[in-house]
């Protein structure tokens, strides 16, 4: 399953790199007073301990940096994908970067942590910077040392960890929510027993006009009550978003890019990060109807 929060809830479980750098600064600057306060200057702070554990890199090279951020965005999913390095883990399985409490694990992802570390590097100066920037949003406002214990490892049961989707898109830290803008749009008329009907803004399937997606455009797949196995995840456990991916242009349409666990016969073979245009994934995978995209400024 692609939205981690099932394996939770089941028991197992902003533009430029100036911005980047104030995050890191600022998250420095308060460990740095709350360790002065508690006469522990001696003691790694989060962030160094983080660095440390989770050894930061970079997929490719890094972009120009008078790229603006959606085009940071589809930069770092074309990396991922030329890269084709990682294999399919979903995140709360045995090496996955929630079992392992990593905030970089590049090697091994499903698509939310995709979509962390896309938007991350997106955001940042440096390899340095995603991880500061990691604990900024995934954690949001959170005492960083609440977070890392004394190895570096994170804690994804932390109370500020967002569990699901449409909580993470209401955050605006994954880009604004424009889908209400978007040819189509129409609130979601059954809800789950977490989202009430009528409060989230979806386009179906068959209205998506692909010519208003952009690069860098992060794509949420709504899962399809029409579904059986879709509507029991809605039902059973308050799920409205079952994937995620983001959107790069390439021969003049939208394409997803998004780790996918499972394969599409004619376009690739599970378990990588691969790419598909937009239209055609909703075209034949029937558990999603809809969509909800968020974008980041400057598109």
């Amino acid at each position: 399953m692609d939205d981690w929060s099932v394996a939770r809830l089941g028991g197992t479980m902003n533009r430029s790199p100036p911005e980047g750098v104030a995050v890191r600064l600022v998250l420095i600057a308060c460990l740095l007073l709350n360790c002065f306060l508690a006469g522990c200057t001696d003691t790694p702070d989060a962030l160094e301990r983080a660095l440390a554990y989770n050894a930061p890199g970079a997929p490719g090279p890094w972009p120009a940096a008078d790229l603006d951020t959606p085009a940071r965005v589809g930069w770092w999913a074309r990396q991922f994908l030329a890269a084709d390095t990682a294999v399919y883990c979903f995140g709360p399985a045995d090496g996955g970067y929630v079992s392992e409490g990593r905030l970089v694990l590049d090697e091994r992802h499903d698509c939310i942590s995709l979509l962390y570390r896309t938007t991350e590097l997106a955001h940042a100066a440096d390899p340095a910077d995603a991880v500061a920037r990691a604990l900024a949003t995934r954690f949001a406002g959170a005492d960083p040392d609440s977070v890392v214990d004394a190895t570096g490892r994170v804690d994804y049961d932390h109370p500020a960890h967002l569990d699901f989707s449409i909580d993470m898109i209401r955050s605006g830290h994954w880009g604004r929510d424009v889908t209400g803008s978007l040819s189509g749009a129409v609130p979601d008329s059954v809800g789950t027993p977490r989202y009430r009907a009528g409060t989230v803004t979806v386009v179906p399937r068959d209205k998506l006009v692909p010519g208003e997606l952009r690069e860098g455009d992060v794509v949420w797949l709504v899962l399809d009550v029409a579904n059986t196995g879709a509507r029991e995840l809605r039902d059973t456990y308050g799920l409205m978003v079952g994937h995620v991916g983001l959107v790069i242009e390439q021969d003049r349409e939208p394409w997803l890019v998004h780790a996918a666990s499972s394969g599409l016969e004619g376009r690739y073979e599970g378990g990588h990060i691969v790419a598909v245009p937009v239209v055609e994934y909703l075209q034949r995978v029937e558990r999603y109807g809809a969509v909800v995209i968020t974008r980041f400024a400057g598109n």
